[in-house]
């Protein structure tokens, strides 16, 4: 999943439109987060700050890299603690990651399986598939 998609979940999670969550980075219109969206654009390092600043609660690993949950842990007191929602978005977009990386195994598997079909045919000797 790219940081496009990864930004675009972001929003649809916090809730947003892409100018309001442009206006939390200090941005007065949202032309540059739409042009980074639609993969006109990368998005530069001050841009991936101002979100992490402007939004701490977001990990910063899950928006650079893909890895772990969009949100971070909270520590639990009233005021910190994440809603049911939040929960079940982040479990949604984890379910999506694993669903995604299990699709590129699969892909993978299927693509040794072809290669070892096609080696293994090559010195004359069948080849059992299970």
């Amino acid at each position: 999943m790219t940081i496009h998609h990864r930004l675009q979940q972001l929003i649809d999670a916090l809730d947003l439109s892409v100018l309001e969550f442009a206006r939390h980075l200090g941005e007065h219109r949202g032309e540059k987060i739409y042009h980074v969206l639609h993969g006109r654009l990368k998005p530069r390092y001050d841009t991936l700050e101002k979100i992490l600043v402007a939004f701490p609660n977001v990990n910063g690993d899950w928006l650079l890299r893909g890895e772990g949950l969009m949100f971070r842990s909270m520590p639990p007191s009233p005021s910190a603690a994440i809603t049911t929602d939040e929960r079940l978005r982040n479990m949604e977009y984890l379910l999506f990651q694993l669903n995604e990386r299990v699709n590129l195994l699969q892909q993978t598997t299927d693509d040794l399986r072809a290669e070892l079909r096609d080696a293994v045919q090559e010195k004359g000797k069948p080849f059992l598939e299970h």
